[in-house]
């Protein structure tokens, strides 16, 4: 087709990559946080998803009910990591200028 420059899209295309790239480097600095059982476990990940601390308040140690502090941890990771991919969303929509972009946004 006469008038279309695919070089451009393709330069394009890998300027938006590069910005996708640089954005996923600041958001694995980033941590999101969930909390399960008013606070007393707490996750920690980063905006790509990479678990980083748990921490467990003494007092959810307390009567020794094994079970409910491992729902408390998976509460409090899966609260953490749905944040985590709800700030990568917005993030990424930021650099894609709000473009849908499969796998990614």
């Amino acid at each position: 087709m006469p008038g279309i420059d695919i070089n451009y899209f393709i330069r394009q295309a890998n300027k938006l990559t590069e910005k996708i790239e640089s954005k996923k480097k600041e958001l694995a600095e980033q941590l999101v946080e969930g909390k399960a059982g008013d606070g007393l476990v707490i996750a920690q990940v980063n905006g790509v998803q990479d678990l980083k601390k748990i921490t467990i308040d003494p007092k959810a140690l307390e009567g020794g009910d094994k079970a409910m502090l491992e729902d408390l941890v998976v509460a409090a990771i899966n609260q953490a990591m749905e944040n985590s991919r709800a700030v990568m969303k917005v993030e990424l929509e930021k650099v894609s200028g709000g473009v849908k972009i499969p796998g990614l946004t």
